[in-house]
């Protein structure tokens, strides 16, 4: 009977702490989704929001960067899993007051509604870049419409190719400054929605000079060393030739070769000052 007795009160004991093991399992993963959801939810205080991004950037922004997506030494904080599980800064707030010296991170001493602002600010991060349509691109006109038109007509040499009285005529009503400034970067954008990419007016085109007969010229739909296919526009066929060393003879130009060189010259401020000029071009 004792023995009986023993193993049941053994047996109710692993229950027991199964139970409690269980339990406590369940907290802890209830407590994990509930800090995510947090992270992966819409900001609830947006002034909350607006305080912690002004806290970050002067305090974080030199390692961080101003929207905390990682700067000159700091990674991306929104990235980070201590970040997103973090609930209302309790968590980020344990670990600010220590800090990583052994990575070059020093402590903060911030306030614990401080650092609930930060985490706020952080979450809303979050929940942005897990949702796209949301973002809004902002501030697109910040430069000197004067300068971007003496940019325009001198050292970007724009206007070698293209004028604000015919081509340009009116495009700052046409497109708005965010499509606006991405035509300037890649004005490549094809012709009907759908259509293939040999149709845009502006797609890169070969001139075949073939031993005997006539140079023709058309938009490239395939260049190899073997062969080389184009689009006549004018007869809307498809043209080959199979290629044999320099036979035929192949020249290719691309409309936009000037877009392309401009690519890596970009300087913010040129960009800027451009974007605004022709945004002014109603």
């Amino acid at each position: 009977m004792n023995n009986n007795g023993q193993r049941g009160t053994r047996g109710t004991r692993g229950k027991i702490l199964i139970s409690a093991s269980s339990a406590l399992i369940v907290v802890a993963v209830a407590s994990l989704a509930g800090a995510q959801q947090q992270a992966l939810g819409p900001p609830g205080d947006t002034a909350a929001v607006e305080r912690g991004r002004a806290v970050l950037s002067e305090q974080c922004g030199f390692c961080h960067g101003a929207n905390a997506r990682g700067g000159s030494s700091g990674p991306d904080l929104t990235r980070s899993a201590l970040v997103q599980e973090d609930e209302n800064g309790k968590q980020l707030g344990e670990f600010l007051r220590v800090g990583r010296p052994d990575r070059g991170m020093p402590k903060f001493d911030l306030p614990d509604a401080r650092v609930a602002d930060v985490a706020a600010f952080l979450h809303a991060e979050i929940y942005l870049a897990s949702n796209r349509r949301l973002y809004k691109i902002l501030d697109v006109l910040v430069g000197d419409p004067k300068a971007g038109q003496a940019f325009f007509n001198g050292a970007g040499r724009c206007s070698a190719c293209h004028s604000a009285t015919g081509d340009l005529k009116g495009i700052g009503a046409k497109y708005d400054p965010v499509a606006l400034q991405g035509r300037i970067v890649y004005p490549r954008r094809g012709g009907v929605p759908g259509s293939p990419a040999y149709e845009d007016k502006n797609a890169i085109k070969a001139t075949i000079t073939p031993s005997s007969g006539a140079a023709v010229t058309g938009a490239i739909v395939r260049l190899t060393d073997f062969e080389v296919t184009i689009y006549d526009a004018a007869t809307r066929q498809m043209r080959s030739w199979l290629r044999n060393g320099d036979t035929p003879k192949v020249v290719v130009t691309d409309p936009l070769q000037a877009h392309m060189d401009q690519l890596m010259k970009w300087t913010d401020t040129d960009m800027h000052n451009t974007t605004s000029y022709l945004a002014s071009l109603k």
